[in-house]
């Protein structure tokens, strides 16, 4: 059986843990979308919440899938197991009887649909013709910590991808976590919040040491109403 180095195998509980975050962050989200496109009224717009909401769920489905094939990478390295074919009776390899679990194949199918949700995340919040505003995070901290830890696993994959040599795949996935973070930068974004300004006491006692600024404001005020 093969030895894996004990670092391989802690990259992946690390990429699972990122992952099982990111399951989690998803779900308020999702929630917020389904409960705006009850509210909204109109058709179209509703539609395009709608299909939001859907593609957030489907990115959840997915991310189930991915967290149990890398249990079966990290199982199958840990255990040794990879591509041992039978053999004969003079100890030749006997390919008929297929090959035992290849955890290299697997893991580069896991990033490859880790790559997935991420663009279909990314469409999710593409803006639309007639709704652009539509495409931004209804639960921008969760979103965003989504987008982070979706990152962080997908690291860890190409991690443990490089790792086993597999350099094409590394280069491949590379865009994908600048997209990642190009992501979280556009649809997370937070209006800071404003100040309260000053209260009436404030605005009196700046009128009484410069009348000015009050035949200012009415003039101001006339101006607007005319």
């Amino acid at each position: 059986m093969s030895e894996h180095p004990a670092a391989d195998l802690d990259r992946l509980p690390h990429a699972v843990s990122q992952l099982v975050t990111v399951f989690e962050q998803l779900g308020a989200e999702h929630k917020a979308l389904v409960a705006e496109a009850e509210k909204t009224t109109a058709k179209e717009r509703r539609g395009t919440v709608n299909r939001m909401a859907e593609s957030v769920a489907q990115a959840g489905y997915t991310l189930s899938h991915i967290v149990t094939m890398l249990a079966t990478v990290h199982g199958l390295k840990a255990l040794g197991i990879d591509r041992q074919f039978s053999k004969d009776a003079d100890g030749r390899v006997y390919s008929p009887l297929d090959s035992l679990g290849h955890p290299g194949e697997t893991l580069y199918e896991a990033a490859g649909s880790l790559q997935a949700v991420a663009h279909a995340l990314g469409k999710t919040y593409t803006p639309t013709r007639k709704h652009p505003a539509l495409a931004r995070a209804r639960c921008p901290q969760q979103l965003g910590a989504a987008l982070i830890s979706l990152r962080a696993a997908l690291e860890s994959v190409c991690a443990d991808l490089a790792a086993d040599q597999d350099v094409e795949a590394v280069a491949e996935y590379a865009l994908t976590l600048t997209f990642l973070s190009d992501l979280e930068d556009r649809v997370c974004r937070t209006v800071p919040a404003q100040g309260a300004g000053p209260t009436a006491d404030e605005v009196a006692a700046a009128i009484r040491a410069n009348p000015d600024i009050a035949r200012a404001a009415a003039a101001a005020l006339a101006t607007t109403t005319a």
